[in-house]
């Protein structure tokens, strides 16, 4: 479980550093790619862990704000393609990301 937990946090912080390069670098799709690869690793090894801890109810909200979070961050790098807007989107992904770390972290 421990080691299942580690490579959750290091998918989550992979998550966050491919999506600035993917957003700062939106013509290469080589960022975009590993992104998209470490979402499905991300949402593979948090079901196992939810899974393995029967469901717990905070967890199950950090889920469905995560699958929130990766749709909020697609639609971002979708309209930084067209170059369109992405302002609201890019406050909309910080603020679910700062929810997702504090019930993470237990402090909610």
């Amino acid at each position: 479980m421990h080691a299942l937990l580690q490579i959750h946090g290091l998918v989550w912080g992979l998550v966050v550093i491919l999506f600035i390069f993917s957003f700062m670098f939106s013509q290469q799709k080589a960022w975009s790619m590993g992104l998209r690869l470490t979402y499905l690793v991300m949402i593979i090894t948090g079901v196992w862990m939810l899974f393995l801890i029967h469901f717990p109810l905070m967890l199950v909200i950090k889920g469905v704000l995560s699958i929130g979070l990766i749709g909020l961050m697609e639609m971002a790098l979708g309209k930084r393609k067209k170059h369109e807007r992405t302002g609201i989107f890019l406050v909309l992904i910080a603020v679910f990301l700062i929810l997702i770390l504090l019930i993470g972290y237990h402090v909610i």
